[in-house]
Protein backbone atom coordinates (compact mmCIF):
# COMPACT_ATOMS: atom_id res chain seq x y z
CA UNK A 1 0.00 0.00 0.00
CA UNK A 2 2.80 2.43 0.93
CA UNK A 3 4.73 1.49 -2.22
CA UNK A 4 1.67 2.21 -4.40
CA UNK A 5 1.17 5.58 -2.67
CA UNK A 6 4.82 6.51 -3.30
CA UNK A 7 4.52 5.55 -6.97
CA UNK A 8 1.34 7.63 -7.31
CA UNK A 9 3.09 10.61 -5.69
CA UNK A 10 6.08 10.24 -8.04
CA UNK A 11 3.76 10.10 -11.06
CA UNK A 12 1.99 13.26 -9.87
CA UNK A 13 5.27 15.12 -9.39
CA UNK A 14 6.50 14.07 -12.85
CA UNK A 15 3.22 15.20 -14.43
CA UNK A 16 3.40 18.58 -12.70
CA UNK A 17 7.01 19.01 -13.72
CA UNK A 18 6.08 18.33 -17.34
CA UNK A 19 3.90 21.45 -17.26
CA UNK A 20 5.46 24.88 -17.30
CA UNK A 21 4.26 28.36 -16.55
CA UNK A 22 5.35 29.81 -19.88
CA UNK A 23 3.48 29.75 -23.18
CA UNK A 24 5.35 28.74 -26.34
CA UNK A 25 4.63 30.87 -29.40
CA UNK A 26 5.22 29.79 -33.00
CA UNK A 27 7.39 32.64 -34.41
CA UNK A 28 6.08 32.09 -37.94
CA UNK A 29 2.34 32.12 -37.21
CA UNK A 30 2.02 33.87 -33.83
CA UNK A 31 -0.10 31.00 -32.51
CA UNK A 32 0.40 30.02 -28.88
CA UNK A 33 1.14 26.31 -28.58
CA UNK A 34 -0.34 24.44 -25.63
CA UNK A 35 0.89 20.88 -25.06
CA UNK A 36 -0.87 18.45 -22.74
CA UNK A 37 1.60 15.64 -21.95
CA UNK A 38 0.68 11.97 -22.17
CA UNK A 39 -0.68 10.95 -18.78
CA UNK A 40 -1.37 14.57 -17.80
CA UNK A 41 -4.29 16.96 -17.54
CA UNK A 42 -2.74 20.45 -17.59
CA UNK A 43 -1.14 22.18 -20.55
CA UNK A 44 0.26 24.89 -18.31
CA UNK A 45 0.40 25.82 -14.64
CA UNK A 46 0.07 29.59 -14.67
CA UNK A 47 -1.94 32.19 -12.77
CA UNK A 48 -2.85 35.11 -14.98
CA UNK A 49 -5.53 37.73 -14.34
CA UNK A 50 -8.42 37.94 -16.78
CA UNK A 51 -9.87 41.45 -17.05
CA UNK A 52 -12.13 41.36 -20.11
CA UNK A 53 -15.77 40.64 -20.81
CA UNK A 54 -14.94 37.70 -23.05
CA UNK A 55 -12.43 36.24 -25.46
CA UNK A 56 -12.24 35.65 -29.20
CA UNK A 57 -9.92 32.85 -30.21
CA UNK A 58 -8.57 31.22 -33.31
CA UNK A 59 -7.95 27.53 -32.67
CA UNK A 60 -6.26 24.73 -34.57
CA UNK A 61 -6.52 21.12 -33.40
CA UNK A 62 -4.21 18.67 -35.13
CA UNK A 63 -4.55 14.87 -35.32
CA UNK A 64 -3.42 14.57 -31.69
CA UNK A 65 -6.97 15.63 -30.73
CA UNK A 66 -8.16 12.15 -31.75
CA UNK A 67 -8.07 9.75 -28.81
CA UNK A 68 -9.68 6.64 -27.37
CA UNK A 69 -9.95 6.37 -23.60
CA UNK A 70 -9.52 3.09 -21.71
CA UNK A 71 -12.88 3.49 -19.97
CA UNK A 72 -15.34 3.77 -22.86
CA UNK A 73 -17.97 5.59 -20.76
CA UNK A 74 -15.47 8.44 -20.20
CA UNK A 75 -15.17 9.16 -23.94
CA UNK A 76 -18.06 11.66 -23.64
CA UNK A 77 -16.23 13.64 -20.92
CA UNK A 78 -15.45 17.22 -21.87
CA UNK A 79 -11.94 18.63 -22.11
CA UNK A 80 -11.47 22.37 -21.72
CA UNK A 81 -10.06 24.63 -24.41
CA UNK A 82 -10.02 28.15 -22.95
CA UNK A 83 -12.09 30.46 -20.78
CA UNK A 84 -12.12 32.47 -17.59
CA UNK A 85 -13.34 32.48 -14.03
CA UNK A 86 -16.06 35.01 -13.25
CA UNK A 87 -17.60 36.99 -10.39
CA UNK A 88 -14.28 36.79 -8.46
CA UNK A 89 -15.14 33.16 -7.69
CA UNK A 90 -13.36 29.83 -8.14
CA UNK A 91 -13.89 28.55 -11.68
CA UNK A 92 -15.92 25.56 -10.45
CA UNK A 93 -18.35 28.06 -8.97
CA UNK A 94 -18.57 30.71 -11.73
CA UNK A 95 -16.93 30.50 -15.18
CA UNK A 96 -17.41 30.45 -18.92
CA UNK A 97 -15.32 28.10 -21.06
CA UNK A 98 -15.27 26.44 -24.43
CA UNK A 99 -15.08 22.66 -24.16
CA UNK A 100 -14.01 20.02 -26.65
CA UNK A 101 -13.91 16.24 -27.01
CA UNK A 102 -13.25 13.52 -29.57
CA UNK A 103 -16.62 11.77 -29.59
CA UNK A 104 -18.53 9.82 -32.26
CA UNK A 105 -15.47 10.12 -34.53
CA UNK A 106 -15.56 13.93 -34.62
CA UNK A 107 -14.06 16.88 -32.75
CA UNK A 108 -17.00 18.36 -30.89
CA UNK A 109 -17.09 21.89 -29.45
CA UNK A 110 -19.27 22.67 -26.44
CA UNK A 111 -20.37 25.66 -24.39
CA UNK A 112 -19.27 24.92 -20.79
CA UNK A 113 -20.53 26.99 -17.86
CA UNK A 114 -20.41 26.90 -14.09
CA UNK A 115 -23.22 28.87 -12.43
CA UNK A 116 -23.33 28.97 -8.63
CA UNK A 117 -21.35 25.72 -8.52
CA UNK A 118 -23.56 23.87 -11.01
CA UNK A 119 -22.07 22.71 -14.31
CA UNK A 120 -24.04 22.91 -17.54
CA UNK A 121 -22.90 22.35 -21.10
CA UNK A 122 -24.37 22.32 -24.58
CA UNK A 123 -23.07 20.90 -27.85
CA UNK A 124 -22.34 23.60 -30.43
CA UNK A 125 -21.29 21.24 -33.22
CA UNK A 126 -18.16 19.69 -34.74
CA UNK A 127 -15.11 21.23 -36.40
CA UNK A 128 -12.50 19.80 -38.79
CA UNK A 129 -8.97 18.90 -37.71
CA UNK A 130 -5.98 20.91 -38.99
CA UNK A 131 -8.19 23.90 -39.81
CA UNK A 132 -8.22 27.35 -38.21
CA UNK A 133 -11.58 27.98 -36.52
CA UNK A 134 -12.88 31.16 -34.86
CA UNK A 135 -14.55 30.68 -31.45
CA UNK A 136 -15.86 33.10 -28.86
CA UNK A 137 -17.25 33.26 -25.33
CA UNK A 138 -18.44 36.61 -24.04
CA UNK A 139 -20.36 38.07 -21.13
CA UNK A 140 -23.53 39.90 -22.13
CA UNK A 141 -25.50 41.01 -19.07
CA UNK A 142 -26.56 37.95 -17.11
CA UNK A 143 -25.54 35.52 -19.86
CA UNK A 144 -22.54 33.91 -21.52
CA UNK A 145 -22.77 33.90 -25.31
CA UNK A 146 -20.83 31.21 -27.17
CA UNK A 147 -20.28 31.18 -30.94
CA UNK A 148 -17.96 29.80 -33.58
CA UNK A 149 -17.41 29.31 -37.28
CA UNK A 150 -19.94 26.81 -38.60
CA UNK A 151 -21.27 26.14 -35.08
CA UNK A 152 -24.57 26.74 -33.35
CA UNK A 153 -24.52 29.82 -31.11
CA UNK A 154 -25.43 29.11 -27.49
CA UNK A 155 -26.57 31.44 -24.69
CA UNK A 156 -26.24 30.22 -21.09
CA UNK A 157 -27.22 31.84 -17.81
CA UNK A 158 -24.64 33.79 -15.78
CA UNK A 159 -24.95 34.77 -12.14
CA UNK A 160 -26.80 38.02 -11.55
CA UNK A 161 -24.95 38.44 -8.23
CA UNK A 162 -21.44 39.06 -9.51
CA UNK A 163 -18.96 41.04 -7.48
CA UNK A 164 -16.35 43.07 -9.29
CA UNK A 165 -12.75 42.06 -8.84
CA UNK A 166 -10.05 39.91 -10.31
CA UNK A 167 -10.80 36.83 -12.38
CA UNK A 168 -8.30 34.47 -14.03
CA UNK A 169 -7.62 32.64 -17.30
CA UNK A 170 -8.52 28.97 -17.63
CA UNK A 171 -6.06 27.12 -19.88
CA UNK A 172 -6.36 24.02 -22.08
CA UNK A 173 -7.01 20.99 -19.86
CA UNK A 174 -7.62 17.32 -20.64
CA UNK A 175 -10.40 15.64 -18.66
CA UNK A 176 -12.80 14.57 -17.29
CA UNK A 177 -11.70 11.73 -15.18
CA UNK A 178 -8.90 10.34 -17.29
CA UNK A 179 -5.62 11.99 -18.27
CA UNK A 180 -4.54 12.41 -21.87
CA UNK A 181 -3.70 8.98 -23.36
CA UNK A 182 -1.03 10.62 -25.54
CA UNK A 183 0.44 14.09 -26.07
CA UNK A 184 -2.14 16.61 -27.32
CA UNK A 185 -1.14 19.88 -29.02
CA UNK A 186 -3.51 22.80 -29.47
CA UNK A 187 -2.71 26.11 -31.18
CA UNK A 188 -4.51 29.28 -30.07
CA UNK A 189 -4.58 33.02 -30.73
CA UNK A 190 -6.45 34.88 -27.98
CA UNK A 191 -7.99 38.35 -28.17
CA UNK A 192 -9.58 39.72 -25.02
CA UNK A 193 -12.94 41.47 -25.47
CA UNK A 194 -13.06 44.67 -23.37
Amino acid sequence: MIKAAKLSLCALVLTLCACSNSIDVDPDTGFEIFTIPAGGHNSIIRNEAFTGSGVNIKAIFDNSAQYTLEVASDQADINKLIGFSDCTQHHQSESGRIGWRWFNDELQILAYTYLEGNLSFELMGAIPLNTEVDLSVRIVGDTYQYSGTGLQSVTMQRSSNCETGENYWLWPYFGGDQPAPHEVKIQLKRTVID
